[in-house]
């Protein structure tokens, strides 16, 4: 497998290599993100009697919280996959499937301009680190 290389051209878009490759992966683990985040909302949302958390002598419940454990990791998830969706608008559109393929499935260029692609791919790479708080 060939390794990434960040593009150094422009010094307004160059991240730490940490938080590069952070955002590479967080790039794609999108699909697995957005399919965890609708499993979720059919839990959350589904029949909600799955399993109870009535114990007789118990006071303290915060241990056992699963709708609530649920609803965070569904909550975190989708501003995760905002946030990279929302840097991805930042690419224009002739380019935006182009990039996603080449971060995702490691796609060659074909018929585009080596250059151009990876400026925007880089850029998309730094709005993905910004909109993660990564930097």
């Amino acid at each position: 497998m060939a390794r990434e290389w960040q593009q150094r051209r422009f010094a307004e878009y160059v991240m730490p290599d940490a938080v590069y490759y952070q955002s590479l992966w967080a790039v794609r683990g999108l699909a697995r993100m957005e399919k965890r985040v609708r499993e979720l909302d059919r839990e959350i949302t589904g029949d909600g009697c799955s399993a109870s958390i009535v114990r007789e002598g118990r006071r303290d419940y915060a241990a056992i919280r699963p709708t609530e454990k649920k609803a965070v990791e569904k909550i975190t998830l989708e501003k995760r996959v905002e946030a990279i969706r929302r840097a991805l608008d930042t690419v224009p559109e002739n380019y935006r499937d182009f990039v996603y393929a080449n971060i995702v499935y490691r796609k060659q260029p074909a018929g585009y301009q080596t250059k151009i692609w990876k400026i925007w791919k880089q850029r998309f790479l730094f709005h993905v680190a910004r909109n993660l708080s990564m930097m």
